[in-house]
C-alpha cells in the first residue's frame, strides 16, 4: 500500500467518526482528482466545480456505506464520473462553445501574457474556452491523466496512485498527448490546467456537506448548476429544504385559510375552523421536523416519502373541512340567491385542482431530491 493510500486510509476512519478536520483534510487531499476527473468528462470548469461539490457533499452522506477503507479513491473516482455524466445529462450536455486551433493559440498566448490586464471574468471565460478546445482534441483515456498531471505539478508516479494505474501508462497517455501537440503549446495548455485548479474548496465544501440534509443538497446543486455560487445557494444548503418546503406550505395555508374564512359570518364556524387551522400548522411544523430526521438519520427513501405522507394527511384533511363549511354555507345561501349553486361548484372545483397541484408539486419535488440523492437505491 502506497504512503497517499495509507494516509487516506487513516483519514477517512477518522471522519468516519464525524471528525470535521479530518474530512477537511479528506477533500484537500481528493480535490484534485475529483475536479481533474470532473473537468475530463464536462469539459468545462464551472460544470467541474458544481461536480466536485455535489461528489464531497455525498462523500460526506454516504462515507459510513464504505465498507474497507483502503477502498476510497477507486470509490471517489466511481462517484466522480457517475455524478458528472449526470450533471451532463441534467444539463442537456450543454457545454461551452468550440473554438478553432488558431483561436486557441490565441487565446492561449493571452493568457500567457502576464503584463496583460484583463477583466477577471473574461480570463475564466477564455481558460475555459481553451480548456473545453484542449479535452475535446485529447483521446478519451488520456484526458484525466492530462488534467491531473498538470494540476499535481507534473508528478506522474502520484498521478498514477490517485487514478489507480500503472505510471508507465501515464508516461505512456502523456507521451501519446505529446506526440499530438507541440511541447510549447502543451507547456501553455498545462499553465491554463493549474489555474483552474480549485483553490479554497475544502472550507466551502465542508460547511455545505456537514449542514446540507440531501433535499438540500440536490436544491443547491440545482441552484449551482446554472454556476450561480452565491448567497442563496449557501443559505439553502445550511437551512434545508424540508424547512423551506415547510414554510412554504405554513404560508399557503394561513393564506388560503384566511380568505376562504373572509366570506363566513357564522362566529361558531370562524372560530371551529380557526382552530382547525392552527392545528395543521403544527401538523405541518411536525412534519418538518419529521422528514428533517428522516433526511439525518436513515439513507434511504421510505422514511423522506412516509414523512411526506404524513404532511398530506394533515394538509388534506383541513382542505376538506374548509370545503364542507363552504358548502354548507353556500347551500344556505342558495335559498335566496340563484347563483350560490354556480359558485359553490367553481369553488370546490378550483380547490380540487388547488389540492391536487399541491399533492404533484410537492411529490415532484420529492422525487427529484431522492433520485439527485441517490436514496432510491435503498429502502431505509
Amino acid at each position: 500500500m502506497s504512503n497517499v493510500d495509507t494516509q487516506l486510509e487513516q483519514l477517512v476512519q477518522l471522519a468516519k467518526k464525524g471528525d470535521e478536520q479530518a474530512f477537511t483534510q479528506l477533500v484537500e487531499r481528493l480535490s484534485n482528482v475529483v475536479s481533474s476527473v470532473a473537468l475530463a468528462i464536462t469539459k468545462d470548469v464551472s460544470h467541474s466545480e458544481d461536480v466536485t461539490q455535489k461528489v464531497f457533499i455525498k462523500v460526506w452522506q454516504k462515507l459510513s456505506e464504505l465498507k474497507n477503507n483502503a477502498s476510497i479513491l477507486p470509490w471517489i473516482r466511481q462517484l466522480t464520473r457517475f455524478t458528472a455524466l449526470n450533471h451532463l445529462r441534467d444539463m442537456g450536455n450543454g457545454c461551452t462553445d468550440t473554438i478553432s486551433a488558431e483561436q486557441a493559440e490565441m487565446l492561449l498566448a493571452k493568457l500567457a501574457d502576464k503584463g496583460a490586464h484583463q477583466d477577471r471574468l473574461l480570463i475564466q471565460q477564455q481558460q475555459n474556452a481553451v480548456l473545453n478546445h484542449l479535452l475535446e482534441a485529447l483521446p478519451d483515456e488520456s484526458r484525466e491523466v492530462v488534467v491531473l498531471y498538470y494540476r499535481e505539478e507534473q508528478n506522474s508516479r502520484l498521478v498514477s496512485e490517485l487514478l489507480g494505474i500503472s505510471e508507465s501508462l501515464v508516461r505512456k497517455r502523456l507521451q501519446r498527448v505529446r506526440s499530438l501537440l507541440k511541447e510549447k503549446i502543451l507547456d501553455q495548455y498545462g499553465q491554463v490546467i493549474l489555474a483552474s485548479a480549485p483553490v479554497g474548496l475544502s472550507s466551502a465544501v465542508v460547511a455545505l456537506s456537514i449542514t446540507a440534509s440531501p433535499v438540500a443538497a440536490a436544491s443547491t446543486g440545482a441552484l449551482l448548476a446554472g454556476g450561480q455560487s452565491h448567497w442563496a445557494g449557501k443559505l439553502l444548503a445550511i437551512m434545508g429544504g424540508a424547512v423551506f418546503g415547510g414554510a412554504a406550505a405554513l404560508l399557503a395555508n394561513n393564506y388560503s385559510a384566511k380568505r376562504a374564512l373572509s366570506f363566513f359570518d357564522d362566529a361558531e364556524v370562524i372560530k371551529r375552523l380557526n382552530r382547525e387551522r392552527v392545528m395543521t400548522n403544527i401538523w405541518i411544523v411536525l412534519s418538518v421536523i419529521l422528514m428533517s430526521m428522516a433526511y439525518i438519520y436513515t439513507s434511504g427513501w421510505l422514511m423522506p416519502v412516509l414523512s411526506f405522507v404524513f404532511l398530506l394527511v394533515g394538509v388534506t384533511r383541513f382542505v376538506f373541512s374548509m370545503a364542507m363549511a363552504n358548502r354548507q354555507r353556500l347551500l344556505k345561501e342558495a335559498e335566496y340567491d340563484e347563483h350560490a349553486y354556480r359558485r359553490l361548484a367553481t369553488q370546490q372545483r378550483n380547490g380540487l385542482l388547488g389540492l391536487g397541484l399541491g399533492v404533484v408539486g410537492g411529490a415532484s419535488g420529492l422525487v427529484v431530491g431522492l433520485i439527485q440523492s441517490g436514496r432510491f437505491t435503498q429502502l431505509l
